[in-house]
């Protein structure tokens, strides 16, 4: 297993020098903190003995010319780590790669972090070196998949990143639910600046449903209708004065009161059939356009807030992303 190096992946230009910066940067803080672990054991007597005994040259120019300055001569690095980390931060404010200019600090916080020289802060410069190979490998300039470091390298990066990318976006969304429960800002600009710019969509979308809608649902129940209107019939009959005399007569009267339910079953049906076709025409379409769309008007709180089932259909939406983004995929990905 080895390391494959792509360097056709590469193009002219920025590319190729951002690669060299990226090598560059992995060498130098290798070196660093191959050196913060010398001068940390160094600092055993018993090493210092064995130094002093089998090569004193070595340890006399360590302890006066690197030991004795070791602040300094960290600082150092320190100083190259800041400059490329500010101009990749001014890259990164040209090529408009966050939202904000001010985002690049808090999303690189392990380059900064390390940035520190003192005590255990140092140690956070192993984080730039992973930082810096996956990008590398995400270029596809340098493939480390293969190599057992690589592999565990990179799990472990997508597990901190996944991590902490899941509870950023747990804490927006969290935000999000509570401007929408107040009523804050952000329901006005769902309404102007979503909804609103919609709403002839959004009737038209409702009024075609609604059409089409009525006339399914009325070649489906068209015989349960006409048996209904001849029921009404049959009881309107029964409790009026009028009707029950009409029934009374002997053989004119069944047979009238069974064509009056002819009657109003067939004109009832027919009225129905007509009023179906004339919703379905595409003649009258505008005419139910604005009667939806009249009706979303008078729903809608004088145009000030939005109606609470939206809101709580929005508050359920956001509850179901949040409950799918903190799902732990890496977690599913080691089951397999």
């Amino acid at each position: 297993m080895s390391v494959h190096v792509h360097l056709k992946k590469l193009r002219p230009g920025l590319d190729s020098l951002g690669f060299l910066i990226d090598v560059l940067m992995i060498v130098l803080v290798i070196v660093n903190l191959a050196l913060i672990v010398f001068d940390w054991v160094y600092r055993v007597e018993s090493v210092q003995a064995l130094l002093q005994t089998w090569v004193p040259g070595f340890y006399t120019f360590y302890k006066e010319r690197i030991h004795a300055n070791f602040f300094e001569i960290d600082l150092a690095f320190v100083t190259v780590y800041l400059t490329e980390f500010v101009i990749r931060w001014g890259f990164a404010i040209a090529r408009r790669t966050y939202h904000r200019w001010f985002f690049y600090p808090f999303v690189h916080w392990y380059d900064l972090l390390g940035c520190i020289p003192v005590g255990s802060f140092r140690w956070l410069r192993i984080l730039r070196v992973v930082s810096l190979m996956f990008r590398l490998q995400k270029m596809g300039v340098v493939d480390f998949r293969d190599t057992y470091l690589g592999r565990t390298l990179i799990k472990y990066y997508k597990v901190l990143m996944e991590e902490i990318s899941d509870r950023v976006v747990i804490n927006v969304l969290e935000g999000a639910q509570r401007e929408i429960r107040t009523g804050g800002p952000m329901m006005h600009r769902i309404e102007r600046e979503v909804l609103a710019p919609r709403r002839e969509q959004l009737v038209d979308y409702l009024a075609g449903r609604i059409a089409a809608a009525t006339h399914r649902s009325h070649d489906q129940y068209r015989d349960r209708l006409g048996e209904y209107l001849v029921y009404l019939t049959d009881e309107a009959v029964q409790r009026t004065a009028a009707g029950r005399r009409l029934a009374q007569m002997p053989v004119a009267g069944p047979r009238a009161i069974a064509l009056l339910g002819d009657t109003v079953r067939d004109s009832g049906t027919a009225l129905v059939d007509q009023l179906v076709e004339d919703i379905s025409s595409p003649a009258n379409r505008p005419r139910l356009d604005a009667l939806i769309d009249d009706i979303i008007s008078a729903s809608g709180g004088g145009g000030e807030q939005l109606n609470e089932m939206v809101k709580q259909t929005l508050l359920e939406i956001l509850d179901h992303v949040k409950a799918q983004v903190a799902v732990q995929h890496w977690k599913e990905e080691e089951d397999f």
